[in-house]
């Protein structure tokens, strides 16, 4: 069985760093050639077009907005913190207890900041159209891009946490009552079901295009991860983001795609809600319930 999480020669990080720059050059030219900022521009109009009023859109996007804000907020301010790490010399696990700005180098916490940036674009949005103001170009197309890589990173980071850390803690017999606090809450439950809920109250012209924002995320992430380790951090968040894996290319261009491919399910479940809302709601609504979980086991025997 091939191990994914071997290391490889010298030289595996100098791979790995082309191969995402190579990524991420097609990415751009890709979003140049199709003239991307059109496309945002023709989508965002259907962001503020609901049957519901303006207003009460307001309402949702500056509660979702200060609920987010409260959790980074909370996130930075509490005195506490675990998290099982790589070290970067020793290339061994560890557990460490990270403070304040050390928390914010997890892609959950990158996605809970996205979903912050989205309601914070959206309610300047419907607030400056409540004001009978024109909305400057750039606000459109950034509550546009952001809501889509948003949208693939929530759902991504609520699926891995649901299927994969969660269990994985529950077969290590690891306490794991801190992923249930306010902040990963927000970060692992509610940045989906909120994206969920505006998807069904606004129900946004989405174009598949827009995956690839997703993935220009993913690959940024990614880039981040070995200079933090380098030169600030000493570790990686996770084990498989460390460059000098043997695989790492393939592991971290799996990275940055499933965000694309988490946001092109969604764009289709945005497709059939303007042919069947009913069919829509349901399909979209079964998805969250599997990827959300709001509380640890309770016996051993039960399941997560």
């Amino acid at each position: 069985m091939v191990d994914l999480l071997a290391y490889g020669e010298e030289g595996s990080a100098a791979k790995s760093f082309a191969t995402l720059l190579a990524i991420a050059t097609l990415t751009v030219v890709f979003l140049l050639s199709w003239d991307i900022n059109l496309l945002l521009s023709e989508s965002f109009p259907s962001f503020h077009s609901s049957n519901l009023p303006e207003g009460v859109l307001l309402i949702w996007r500056l509660s979702c907005l200060a609920i987010g804000a409260s959790a980074i907020v909370y996130m930075f301010r509490m005195e506490t913190g675990n998290m099982v790490v790589v070290n970067h010399q020793t290339r061994l696990e560890e557990l460490i207890h990270p403070l304040k700005w050390e928390k914010f180098v997890t892609f959950s916490s990158w996605t809970l900041i996205a979903n912050f940036l989205y309601f914070l674009t959206a309610f300047s949005a419907s607030g400056i159209l409540l004001l009978n103001r024109a909305i400057p170009s750039w606000i459109e197309w950034l509550q546009v891009a952001i809501f889509a890589t948003a949208l693939g990173s929530a759902f991504l980071t609520s699926t891995v946490v649901r299927l994969v850390i969660l269990p994985g803690e529950v077969r290590q017999r690891r306490n794991h009552d801190h992923q249930f606090l306010f902040h990963n809450q927000i970060m692992h439950n509610f940045a989906a079901i909120f994206l969920a809920v505006e998807i069904i109250l606004s129900q946004p012209d989405l174009r598949p295009e827009f995956a690839l924002f997703g993935l220009l995320l993913g690959i940024v992430y990614a880039l981040f991860a070995f200079p933090f380790a380098y030169f600030w951090g000493g570790y990686y968040v996770y084990g498989f983001i460390d460059p000098r894996l043997r695989f790492a290319p393939l592991l971290q261009a799996g990275l940055a795609s499933a965000v694309s491919v988490f946001y092109l399910g969604l764009w289709l479940i945005s497709e059939l809600l303007t042919f069947n809302l009913f069919l829509g709601i349901l399909i979209l609504s079964l998805w969250v319930s599997q990827i959300v979980q709001f509380r640890t086991a309770l016996s051993k025997g039960e399941e997560i």
